[in-house]
């Protein structure tokens, strides 16, 4: 899929260093943590390999060695896991589809995935229309490896929620040419590294805002005056989007201070870059 006027950003393969596959149910797994999938994604990767560069793809025989191999089970039954989502670069710093045409060196094999080429070449993730340019920008120059990545460039709510915070605080909108500064897109990276070392992340089968019993999900809630008689949390959003299982109110504060200070940081840093005025 080719950059266009529409989608001047590739979210799905941005550059050389990282992209995503969460819409191949990339992290659809019960353990889904980086060790988990990058284990996935070795073993289909390494399975596949022989079978692409042989004369005839054996794909049923393919599925039979990476079902056999595969020591997880999925998170979410109705969404499916692409068996064909691998590593697509020498150093692995990549992901993708193994039979695409980028991929293969010109042969288009995609009809043999369960979503088939033309819906795979026409699917854009809610990344492309929900976020701004600049928004978009933050994670693409934020984030540095495959997996962080993914996991940020679909998570809407965390993003949009941080930015919002950010702009009623400096009474202004996040400028895309302030993003290429060092100090102010390390803090980014602080907060996005949220997704994975989150000291308050449930322990339940969770995704982002989402939990999952059987074959349904449901969006998490984090019950504040039920539990603790105290108002719903200005980071409600970010809050649910990490996963949070909060024991105490002591916690609520604690998790709402580290998000606060990583607002401030981010803010001190764009306006030291010459971003706009400190607020006051």
């Amino acid at each position: 899929m080719a950059n266009d006027s529409h989608h001047p950003i590739h979210l799905c393969q941005p550059d050389q260093g990282k992209s995503c596959g969460a819409c191949c149910g990339l992290y659809n797994w019960k353990n889904h943590s980086r060790a988990d999938i990058e284990a996935i994604l070795e073993l289909q990767t390494g399975l596949f390999a022989p079978f692409l560069t042989s004369e005839r793809t054996d794909f049923d025989r393919y599925r039979e060695l990476r079902t056999a191999g595969i020591k997880n089970e999925k998170l979410f039954e109705t969404i499916y896991n692409c068996e064909f989502i691998g590593f697509i670069d020498p150093k692995h710093h990549r992901v993708g589809c193994m039979l695409h045409p980028m991929v293969t060196g010109g042969l288009d094999l995609r009809d043999n995935c369960f979503y088939g080429a033309e819906i795979c070449s026409g699917h854009f993730c809610p990344g492309y229309s929900c976020f701004s340019t600049a928004q978009q920008q933050a994670v693409v120059k934020a984030t540095s490896d495959w997996y962080l990545y993914g996991l940020t460039i679909t998570d809407i709510d965390l993003v949009k929620e941080f930015f919002k915070h950010v702009e009623n605080a400096i009474g202004d909108s996040i400028k895309e040419k302030r993003l290429d500064d060092p100090a102010a897109l390390a803090v980014l990276a602080d907060f996005f590294r949220l997704k994975e070392h989150w000291p308050f992340k449930a322990a339940e089968n969770r995704l982002g805002k989402y939990y999952f019993s059987a074959a349904e999900y449901h969006v998490a809630r984090i019950e504040y005056e039920q539990r603790w008689g105290v108002p719903v949390s200005r980071f409600d959003k970010i809050l649910v989007s990490l996963e949070s299982e909060l024991a105490s109110q002591k916690d609520l504060r604690r998790a709402e201070s580290i998000i606060q200070s990583l607002i401030d940081r981010f803010i001190s840093a764009y306006t030291a870059a010459g971003g706009t005025a400190e607020p006051q």
